[in-house]
């Protein structure tokens, strides 16, 4: 498998532990043994702690990890909330710091932390000129919101993940209307999708993601391995997509 996973990039890994205990802690170590099993050129890996616990320190967690294995090309994906006293001064400040500390994207979770994606057009207006894609899973937000993001911020790459089952008209739609939208492998069931996104020349919005730390990676590896596409769009959706994402603040 790893001859024809070789040169993937892997653009969701979550670091650290899943209370539920389903699967076992994801660090630094665990990630490096994904990259080398898989021969996989590199991955962007956020943090569990800025799903469930605390969004702003579980960046540094992100980011230790991107730091020990930069070298296998990992890189952070930093987590944003609503600018609040005590916890975050500035989201365009938080920006600023991500770029400074090489970060390649960001992560928003609006319904499980509990707040209106629309708090957050501060964020959306810092990484648009930076180009710093922005990360959602579609169970945190609803479709109307994801097109009014993407609408307003048309310059902001948008990477939707966990799509589920069945969800290809409402994803056919919203790539159709909005060039920045793009969709990650993480969870993404529906039969034939890559296929059917490749007929319709939305290969190029489609990127490699095992979801590692939350899922299993064979899911999204075998999903795209024995899928019915060339070898050229099996190279465009496992690392060239990514590369072109995810390279300002360094390269993939």
């Amino acid at each position: 498998m790893s001859e024809v996973t070789s040169g993937w990039f892997d653009a969701r890994i979550v670091t650290g532990a899943h209370p539920a205990g389903l699967l076992p802690p994801t660090d630094a170590d665990s990630i490096a043994t994904h990259l080398e099993r898989y021969a996989l050129s590199g991955a962007l890996v956020s943090s569990m702690a800025s799903w469930l616990h605390d969004p702003i320190a579980g960046n540094a967690e992100a980011s230790a990890v991107a730091r020990t294995l930069a070298h296998r090309g990992v890189r952070a994906c930093w987590t944003a909330v609503p600018a609040t006293p005590g916890e975050l001064d500035s989201l365009t400040t938080l920006v600023d710091r991500a770029i400074d500390n090489g970060v390649a994207a960001f992560r928003i979770h609006p319904l499980s932390h509990g707040y209106s994606p629309g708090l957050l057009t501060d964020l959306y207006a810092a990484l648009q000129p930076h180009h710093l894609p922005l990360c959602i899973d579609s169970a945190e937000l609803g479709w109307s919101d994801l097109s009014s993001i993407a609408a307003a911020y048309p310059e902001l790459p948008i990477v939707v993940s966990s799509l589920g089952y069945r969800k290809l008209r409402e994803l056919g739609a919203a790539l159709t209307a909005h060039a920045n939208l793009h969709v990650d492998l993480v969870d993404f069931a529906s039969h034939q999708g890559i296929e059917w996104l490749a007929a319709n020349g939305l290969a190029d919005r489609l990127l490699f993601a095992t979801g590692l730390g939350v899922r299993d990676p064979g899911e999204s590896i075998a999903r795209l391995a024995w899928s019915g596409v060339d070898d050229p769009t099996v190279r465009l959706v496992g690392s060239l997509n990514a590369g072109r994402l995810f390279s300002a603040g360094g390269a993939v």
